[in-house]
């Protein structure tokens, strides 16, 4: 990706439209990039960064939105059921009902904390657990866990308070344990007050039996920018304002800017679990001698093929993410990665910030087994212990037997029964720190078009497109990638042609430039598949690809990382511009996908309500509209090559 950008900058910066292929050359020859890493499709390596802010939330959120949709009142409200009855789906209640029925999730007020602050404060080892992080084993200088924002809101705040500290070397599970205080009545006063309220409509937020006074069950749910496509914030999903809920070592997870952290009490039978499952992990641990040796390493490709399946993995640290842990530090990625130097194939890609405004910003596990993502289809990984594979779902009944554990259907409700959590986290691979070994490792091809209501269109496909605004098939267009020609055919553009790597040959080659060729504004139309523009795409046809920088294996939607502003590209006429849309332009919010026991794929607000987006900022490439000039992937896909299978 960086290779791809500052080629793309250096190249924007010849812009002379000249006479002939002489002038204008380039004033010093480009430096060839160092060979990219192996498990790599990009050439990049990430530097981020501890800036910014960060939002925190107090307490367990109330959510009456899934309180409403898991109770015996929740029911259709609406004729939404019959949006797709000609395809025989079946739609379950979601939020559109609950909003129907007059139950909203309101809105909180967040605890912004400035990273520049809490750095400084915390460099200074104001409470002895460490100058910076409290686990600079962990971290490198200047990064931090959700613990530490804990241990500064406790430093900086009166109605907070950390106790009973074990430090993590002592515990048995290579993770702090301590007690929380929280003030939630905002009587002054740390005490047994806190604990339970007994105000129906919990004035005060502190959570129906929750535990808020030296409680050891306090852990913490995060939520990572969704950006403004947030179709998947919804409460049942797991990623709605409670936040979604994992396993795992509070100071072992990296604390991203920009993400919401919400720190709150739990049943103390969620606590036992997570202490059940850390206690094998590192049971697991001890029996290898301090390797890190994954039991079950499994690649799941689409049929007919075969799994991959490799036991007892011996796990290594490859050091990927250097810019955020210490050397040695194991990742989720590092699982893959290891597995690849034992000779199966594996390649990541990486993911920048994203068109909807989602700061990514982590590699992504792009191929295996030969086979490759195809952006709404691909690899999605699982790691854990496979007796808690159901714990987290819309329909998990906590039957936590082998534990000997019984959970109250009230606790079971609040804290395990939503779609994310567990083994099935939104946490990219290179960020997910497992120094103790889980008992499996999986990663599964799967399909999202159908659940992002996403046409399959792909780069290598010759297809129809109606290209006007009614769709009522008055403007129908073939999109199809063009085959370039080879070097010693027609007139193939060198590097002393005066645009070398401008996309866009119209910038200079128009009818008010008195260009040379072709008869001034006579340029050759692909009039034969319906089009009646300049593409710049169809002229490489015959003169190449101007110097166009390698693609890196994906086959569509491209604007899904270059659409966003940092990663716009450049000469590329109207799609390096953003448009307005509004209202019926919107086709998203007509793409519906609701399945009783896995996501409700539907438009929300940040605090998981229903409500259809009003405007948004987009390239004209989008699921709902398309550039003629320079339709994504085709023409992407023609003057790009793919540097991968």
């Amino acid at each position: 990706m960086r290779k791809l950008l500052l080629s793309t900058f250096v190249l924007s910066l010849l812009t002379g439209c000249g006479s002939d292929d002489t002038q204008n050359q380039p004033s010093e020859p480009i430096t060839p990039q160092p060979e990219k890493s192996k498990y790599l499709t990009v050439d990049i390596k990430p530097e981020a960064k501890f800036e910014g802010t960060f939002k925190v939330y107090l307490g367990r959120y109330p959510d009456p939105v899934k309180a409403w949709l898991q109770s015996d009142e929740a029911y259709h409200q609406g004729d939404h059921t019959h949006d797709r009855m000609e395809t025989g789906k079946y739609y379950a209640v979601d939020e559109r009902d609950a909003l129907l029925a007059g139950i909203v999730n309101e809105p909180e007020t967040a605890i912004v904390v400035d990273t520049a602050k809490m750095h400084k404060l915390l460099m200074t080892n104001p409470d002895g657990l460490g100058a910076g992080s409290a686990r600079g084993d962990i971290f490198v200088t200047g990064h931090y866990s959700p613990f530490d924002a804990l241990r500064y809101l406790a430093l900086t705040r009166n109605d907070i308070k950390l106790e009973a500290i074990t430090p993590y070397d002592e515990t048995g599970r290579d993770t702090y344990e301590f007690a929380v205080s929280w003030d939630c009545n905002r009587d002054g006063e740390f005490s047994d007050t806190d604990n339970i309220s007994t105000d129906p409509d919990d004035t005060y937020g502190c959570g129906v039996n929750s535990s808020n006074y030296a409680s050891p069950d306090w852990h913490f749910r995060f939520t990572f920018e969704n950006g403004e496509m947030a179709k998947a914030n919804g409460t049942l999903n797991g990623v709605g304002p409670q936040g979604e809920l994992g396993y795992e070592r509070m100071d072992q997870f990296w604390l991203k800017p920009g993400m919401k952290i919400r720190f709150q009490s739990f049943s103390p039978e969620m606590t036992q679990r997570r202490h059940w499952v850390q206690d094998r992990e590192m049971s697991r641990l001890a029996q290898n001698g301090g390797k890190v040796i994954v039991p079950n390493f499994i690649v799941l490709p689409p049929p007919p093929m075969t799994p991959t399946v490799i036991k007892d993995l011996h796990v290594t640290a490859h050091n990927m993410r250097s810019d955020i842990f210490q050397p040695g530090v194991i990742t989720g990625m590092d699982m893959f990665l290891s597995a690849a130097d034992e000779g199966l194939d594996i390649a990541f890609n990486y993911w920048p910030s994203l068109s909807t405004g989602a700061k990514v910003g982590s590699f992504a596990l792009f191929r295996a087994q030969g086979v490759s993502s195809k952006v709404g289809s691909g690899w999605s990984a699982k790691f854990g212990e496979n007796a808690v594979n159901d714990d987290f779902s819309r329909d998990s009944n906590c039957a936590f037997d082998l534990q000997g554990l019984v959970v109250k259907p009230e606790d079971c409700r609040r804290d395990w029964q939503s779609r994310f959590g567990g083994n099935v986290l939104h946490l990219m691979n290179d960020r997910w720190v497992m120094n103790q070994p889980p008992e499996f490792v999986a990663a599964a091809y799967k399909d999202h078009y159908e659940t992002w209501g996403m046409p399959e269109y792909s780069g290598k496909k010759r297809v129809e497109r109606d290209f006007s605004r009614e769709e009522d098939g008055t403007d129908i267009m073939t999109l199809q990638v063009f085959d370039l020609p080879k070097d010693d055919q027609g007139s193939v553009l060198e590097p002393t042609h005066f645009g070398w790597g401008i996309a866009d040959c119209t910038e200079c080659h128009n009818e008010s430039k008195d260009p040379l060729g072709h008869g001034g504004h006579s340029w050759p139309i692909n009039s034969s598949d319906g089009f009646d523009v300049t593409q710049p795409y169809y002229c490489a046809t015959c003169h190449g690809n101007n110097g166009a920088p390698k693609a890196h294996g994906e086959s569509a939607r491209c604007f899904w990382c270059h659409d966003s502003e940092e990663n716009r590209p450049t000469h590329h006429g109207d799609a390096s511009t953003q448009r307005f849309y509004q209202g019926d332009e919107i086709k998203s919010n007509s793409h519906i996908y609701n399945h009783p026991n896995e996501i409700a794929a539907l438009p929300r607000d940040e605090m998981g309500n229903f409500k259809e987006y009003d405007n948004i900022w987009s390239s004209v490439n989008s699921d709902w509209d398309m550039s003629k000039v320079f339709p994504d992937p085709y023409a992407c896909m023609t003057c790009h090559l793919s540097t991968t299978n």
